[in-house]
């Protein structure tokens, strides 16, 4: 009866028969350490098995519940997608983890076709909007004023994410035909969102949204033949991208909404944001052949240097 008892109240087997709550938290930890070894060696099979006992048996911390959606979704099957929509609902609604909470936007987002990204997204929105810190930490308090500060810098990546789902998703639906003029104005209100928030002597790693806003802009002028604005876009999308590459070891920012934010280098940063993945879509895309052969275009593209 004990694992039907737990599961009624909401609690472990360990907590009924009075262990204390460390033996609890050793046994998550050691789950989670266990996952990342077999999933490091490949071994997606036991990876699935573990995730699962774990599930079952503190399906109650949310760390478990994204660790077993994780599983799911890499080492599950097609019949697995509604099991993981509803964790990851689950956990967006009543998680406060702000990392958990991206992790399971980002695989819920991963399931569904163009039409329910838009309407997730919405949803998303909408729980973002009931994060309420304030009911848990009074305004004046220092915990508060830093609950604040992450419900401004989430917000603007809600914006952020729900445009660019618009800006990729758009002509993935049927009857949908957007213009290059129309993902224009959308990558423009992005910037708006970011310069709003962010300092520009004072980026730090957002300095990245510089590059990508400007290389998008850069492909939708090409697509319409203006090359000049796509020129100027261009040196600017470089410029961000050199930034990034050179970001410091560590950085703390001034910025009163991004100062509780200090990063160390090695957490940023990916092959999706290193030079090289710049250079080979420069390289390989076909629309900057219009530009290609500019002095400016081609001073900018010397800078990046690998």
């Amino acid at each position: 009866m004990l694992p039907t008892l737990a599961n009624c109240f909401g609690v472990t087997v360990d907590a009924l028969l009075g262990n204390d709550k460390i033996i609890a938290e050793e046994r998550i930890n050691h789950y989670i350490q266990k996952y990342k070894s077999l999933t490091a060696n490949d071994e997606g099979k036991r990876a699935l098995e573990l995730a699962k006992i774990a599930y079952e048996d503190y399906s109650y911390d949310y760390r478990i519940v994204m660790l077993y959606v994780n599983a799911l979704k890499v080492y599950g099957t097609s019949n697995d997608k509604e099991e993981i929509e509803r964790l990851c609902k689950l956990v967006l609604k009543n998680c406060t983890d702000k990392t958990l909470l991206l992790d399971a936007s980002s695989h819920i987002l991963g399931l569904n076709s163009a039409e329910d990204k838009f309407a997730f997204m919405e949803k998303y929105i909408e729980y973002g909007q009931d994060w309420n810190w304030f009911n848990v930490y009074p305004h004046s308090s220092i915990e508060g004023k830093i609950m604040m500060q992450n419900d401004i810098v989430d917000k603007w990546w809600h914006l952020n994410a729900y445009i660019g789902i618009l800006l990729n998703q758009w002509n993935d639906i049927e009857g949908y035909n957007v213009s290059p003029n129309t993902k224009i104005a959308l990558i423009k209100k992005q910037q708006a969102i970011f310069n709003a928030v962010f300092d520009e002597d004072d980026l730090g790693e957002f300095v990245f949204y510089v590059g990508q806003y400007n290389e998008l802009l850069t492909k939708e002028y090409l697509s319409i033949g203006d090359t000049e604005k796509a020129i100027e876009c261009f040196e600017k999308a470089v410029d961000g991208w050199m930034a990034y590459n050179n970001l410091p070891k560590e950085h703390k920012y001034k910025n009163i909404l991004i100062n509780h934010r200090p990063y160390l280098r090695e957490k940023t940063g990916g092959s999706y944001t290193s030079l090289a993945r710049y250079k080979s879509e420069i390289d390989n895309n076909s629309i900057y052949d219009a530009i290609r052969n500019n002095k400016r275009f081609l001073h900018a593209y010397s800078k990046m240097k690998i």
